[in-house]
């Protein structure tokens, strides 16, 4: 069998991880960029709650409430620049969330055989 030679702009798909890096007051958070489901400018939440003694903000996209979280686990800060939505699965269950950040960065590219990569994918896998 011989070997498939990939065009330049699909060899970063297979060779690299593309992440979403977020800036939280000063600290940069990873995700794989397959686990983000949106990035929202100036969210607007349609109700706030108090969970664990934290106040969280809710967002409705149809039939889903996300809940959007401050991501060093302080309250909602209602000023957030973006929040980025994440969706996750367990066997056949669906579910998003979301953090709040001050800057998104899209397009970062990493080699999968960096040391950071299985520490960036080990909740989205």
């Amino acid at each position: 069998m011989g070997t498939l030679n990939l065009p330049q702009h699909l060899k970063s798909l297979v060779e690299d991880l593309q992440i979403v890096q977020i800036n939280w007051q000063g600290v940069p958070i990873q995700f794989p960029k397959f686990a983000v489901y949106a990035v929202l400018n100036q969210p607007v939440y349609d109700k706030l709650v108090y969970r664990g003694g934290r106040q969280i903000g809710l967002i409705q996209f149809g039939r889903y409430t996300v809940p959007v979280l401050d991501p060093f686990r302080a309250d909602i800060d209602l000023d957030a620049n973006y929040a980025i939505i994440i969706s996750h699965s367990r066997g056949n269950r669906f579910g998003l969330y979301g953090f709040t950040a001050d800057h998104v960065e899209y397009d970062i590219n990493i080699p999968f055989y960096h040391g950071s990569v299985a520490r960036i994918v080990k909740d989205y896998v």
